[in-house]
């Protein structure tokens, strides 16, 4: 009856070891992540503290591409403006007509901006959401790739803010006579 008792918790130790060394091997060619969290465990302060800061950062660039699209949209209904001035004139010169033709171009390049503008925005609210979900069992490399993906986009609304203003000044000398 010894034998048999000492067998069973040999036979349990084995198996805990098995269980553990398969647990490790899966760690390490990557099954799962090394700081994931389990089912029903509770993050860290700290873990939620870089969240909120992740999520801030998201929302401040997802502000920035807000603003991207409103500039474009505004520069857009601007030109429509300019552009029925133009063509209400009862006599038009070929340069008008060139400058009409201009102008429908930039028209239609700031509502592809405000297009874009849109879209990269709702794709960052995609990826927010995703890094919203606390019951994500994300590793922190995937936060790390989150966040150059922010840094990314971050960039990218520098690239359209200035291709905007770029924009805006053609736009200012199309509307002026004898451009």
């Amino acid at each position: 009856m010894g034998a048999q008792k000492g067998n069973r918790k040999r036979s349990a130790v084995t198996r805990a070891l098995s269980v553990l060394s398969f647990g490790a091997a899966l760690l390490l060619v990557g099954g799962i992540p090394a700081d994931a969290q389990r089912p029903g465990q509770s993050p860290s302060v700290q873990q939620m503290q870089e969240m909120q800061a992740r999520l801030q950062r998201m929302s401040d660039v997802m502000g920035r591409m807000q603003h991207i699209q409103e500039r474009a949209q505004a520069m857009e209904h601007n030109m429509i403006q300019q552009l029925d001035r133009l063509r209400s004139q009862d006599r038009l010169s070929d340069q008008d007509r060139l400058r009409i033709r201009d102008q429908e171009r930039v028209r239609d390049m700031a509502h592809a901006m405000s297009t874009a503008a849109r879209e990269m925005r709702q794709a960052m609210e995609r990826v927010r959401d995703m890094a919203g979900d606390q019951d994500s069992p994300w590793s922190r490399e995937m936060h790390q790739e989150m966040e150059r993906l922010r840094e990314n986009w971050n960039g990218l609304c520098d690239q359209m803010e200035e291709g905007l203003e770029l924009m805006e000044r053609i736009q200012e000398r199309l509307g002026q006579p004898g451009t």
